[in-house]
């Protein structure tokens, strides 16, 4: 399998590729759903932000994430549900990542919910810088996950095709309800 075989079929490589080659460096970013940290640490590693805020709710992720970066002077991590992002951030920012369903090797009862993803979507669209982009990994192949692709792929769409450009890339034949992936760029 070729580099760009390993991209198009995983929408995590996907997502990072097109962070690496649509986002300029020293940008303001922001992980929506920071895990064990490995996207947070390709976006400090690759795009060297000004800033960088990453939101989870559970200690672990939070453990995790440090654990995998180290202290960054640049890192900002923030205990909360990303729904309450208005409470932590006030100034535009130019790539928000979110990668959906539970946290790998974790407590699986513990997903991402589609309100507070809403929620927080409402408000990432609104800080968003003109060109900025969001990147949303869903995993619709357990029920939480279609529920999430289901009810946000619903919002994504009306969306006003005059101030975003939604993509979506996703496999037409695969069977289990693969991961896909969306980007957002604010017009």
């Amino acid at each position: 399998m070729t580099y760009i075989d390993e991209i198009i079929n995983n929408p995590v490589k996907l997502s990072h590729y097109i962070i690496e080659n649509r986002t300029k460096n020293n940008i303001k970013a922001c992980d929506m759903t920071a895990g064990n940290g490995y996207d947070s640490k390709f976006i400090l590693d690759k795009k060297n932000p000004e800033i960088l805020y990453a939101f989870d709710i559970q200690v672990l992720a939070k453990n995790n994430t440090i654990n995998l970066i180290g202290n960054r002077s640049n890192l900002k991590f923030i205990l909360d549900n990303h729904k309450n992002i208005d409470k932590y951030i006030n100034e535009k920012i130019d790539l928000f990542v979110y990668n959906l369903g539970f946290l790998p090797k974790g407590d699986k009862s513990i997903t991402t919910d589609y309100k507070s993803v809403i929620e927080s979507l409402k408000s990432s669209l609104k800080l968003l810088n003109k060109n900025g982009l969001i990147l949303i990994t869903f995993y619709p192949g357990h029920d939480k996950g279609k529920e999430e692709s289901k009810y946000i792929g619903e919002f994504l769409k009306s969306l006003n095709q005059k101030l975003f450009q939604v993509i979506k890339y996703d496999f037409f034949n695969q069977i289990n309800n693969p991961p896909y992936l969306v980007s957002i760029r604010k017009l």
